[in-house]
């Protein structure tokens, strides 16, 4: 059996020797005061520097959904997606961060895990402007 945890330790380093450092976001907002919602919500953001590489959509090859393993809204990948990063986030839930922040802010359009057993190795997200 593979040894998934050294097979991930790898990915983040070459990543990160290729790469540069990214920032997910996931914008939060809390109510001003409970008792009067009508004051309205005070605006935050969850964010997670990850290591990445960008790439064209058109230099990802499709490999279908067996192959990555844990998938959302794969066609939207390579199909809708202007640019394709190429991250390692851990085990951070992806699709909890629908913002790409690297210089100006892109929106997910999608995202997909190469996830062996219980370990992820990469993280792939689709995004546009």
């Amino acid at each position: 059996m593979p040894d998934y945890v050294k097979l991930a330790a790898t990915a983040e380093r070459l990543v990160r020797e290729s790469g540069r450092t990214i920032t997910l976001v996931n914008p939060t907002g809390t109510l001003i005061d409970e008792d009067k919602p009508w004051l309205g919500r005070q605006e935050g953001e969850e964010l997670l520097s990850v290591p990445g590489v960008q790439l064209m959509p058109a230099a990802v090859r499709i490999f279908g959904l067996a192959a990555l393993g844990e998938a959302s809204e794969f066609r939207g990948l390579i199909t809708y997606s202007e640019l394709v990063y190429v991250i390692f986030a851990g085990e951070a839930d992806l699709r909890s961060y629908p913002i790409v922040r690297d210089g100006v802010d892109y929106q997910v359009e999608a995202t997909q895990s190469l996830k062996p057993a219980n370990t992820t190795l990469l993280g792939f997200l689709g995004v546009r402007r």
